[in-house]
């Protein structure tokens, strides 16, 4: 997205990736109506809409929540952002895929980035660098940014399957699935599926005790892709901004806490992050200074929801299954359906809406309250935050 706008702006850009395949990464590939809008993938791109799913709680017992609308769409996401990328090229960037970056070197003449290809070593100089590499890439630290400490994450795991009778996502919750988070089951064309879970404990077989109890219910077949994990970042950087560099995305910490998705915000923040790059290079400003904008912008629109995500997910991580199951048995009720989900509050790419709404429910609320003494500050944090 970055390289596309600077691009189309006239300015000269390289993009450089390891990955040959360009977009080929981990992802179940699920945006909401806003990214649907504002992005437009090719509707080529997309597998289907969903305007409901199944929620399954710990017990085993299935709810399900709809709305009369679709709220999200599960997209090709290696073919959607390919598309981006030929969009970029057509704009005059240039790609250089297979390249891994050693090091670089941020200096008052520009960017040098040192690479190691197949014929040996390359050097390739810029004015500034836009780091979008994704979660705990080296990058962030060979431009000066990295927090100190292991960053807070979330680790996934995630497989494709053959599901052939499976027709809308299902939502695994309870702590044999995925402690403290969730699991999925999305369907995408062809009977294929996606099956995989997140949470922020260690996985002790978490992931083939899934599969296989999704085995033994019919719900899926053959195994066509064998699961792999990755990272999901909970928490933005402390800085994503230095003389001469951006840093976007899963690099940046840029996801939803509360699921871990990333395709939206990462197109939000290199969008901003284009803003800020084209009007230093038009005001041949690169310092800090400058370059201090792109996180305020991306704070204006993020940083509320990156903020309530984190503490809602702390807080679901101290309900336990009998308080998840109590959560599920009432949030699927008539009454708090047509409060929270059927309301305009709804909204898959943003929740702190429902998320604030929910804790502030006369019902939902006495709920979170009975969790114990540790659940409150997190309570008042969430009521007390500003409007997103």
């Amino acid at each position: 997205m970055a390289a596309q706008r600077l691009a189309s702006q006239g300015h000269s850009v390289c993009v450089i990736d390891w990955r040959e395949n360009i977009g080929d990464k981990l992802c179940t590939g699920i945006i909401g109506r806003e990214c649907m809008e504002r992005y437009s993938p090719d509707l080529t791109n997309v597998y289907r809409e969903a305007s409901s799913a199944v929620i399954v709680a710990p017990s085993g017992k299935r709810f399900n929540i709809a709305k009369s609308q679709p709220q999200a769409y599960i997209v090709d996401r290696v073919a959607f952002v390919a598309s981006l990328a030929e969009k970029a090229k057509r704009a005059g960037a240039t790609y250089m895929l297979g390249p891994r970056v050693s090091s670089v070197d941020i200096g008052e003449a520009g960017v040098d980035a040192s690479l190691k290809t197949k014929q040996g070593s390359q050097v390739v100089h810029g004015s500034m660098v836009v780091v979008a590499s994704g979660f705990a890439s080296p990058l962030v630290g060979m431009v000066g940014l990295a927090d100190r400490g292991q960053p807070e994450a979330m680790l996934g795991s995630q497989a494709e399957v053959e599901a052939p009778n499976l027709t809308e996502t299902e939502v695994y919750l309870g702590n044999s699935i995925a402690p403290g988070s969730f699991g999925w089951l999305v369907p995408l064309a062809d009977s294929r599926a996606l099956v995989g879970l997140v949470t922020r404990q260690k996985l002790n077989g978490h992931m083939g005790h899934f599969m296989d109890g999704l085995e033994r219910s019919g719900k899926i077949k053959s195994v066509i892709r064998k699961s792999q994990t990755w990272g999901v970042p909970v928490k933005p950087l402390s800085k994503t901004y230095t003389s001469r560099a951006l840093v976007v995305g899963d690099a940046a910490g840029l996801a939803k806490p509360t699921t871990g998705g990333g395709i939206y915000y990462a197109l939000l923040s290199g969008d901003i992050a284009a803003d800020t790059a084209h009007e230093a290079i038009v005001g041949g400003d690169f310092s800090a200074r400058s370059l201090k904008s792109y996180e305020k912008g991306w704070k204006s629109v993020l940083d509320a929801e990156l903020r309530i995500g984190y503490t809602a997910r702390v807080l679901y991580e101290h309900l336990g299954d009998g308080g998840v199951e109590s959560l599920v048995e009432k949030f699927a009720s008539e009454q708090i359906q047509e409060d929270l989900i059927t309301s305009g509050i709804f909204s898959f790419d943003r929740h702190s809406g429902i998320i604030k709404k929910a804790v502030r429910h006369k019902i939902l609320g006495r709920l979170f309250t009975s969790v114990g003494n540790g659940a409150i500050p997190l309570l008042a944090t969430i009521a007390g935050s500003k409007k997103a």
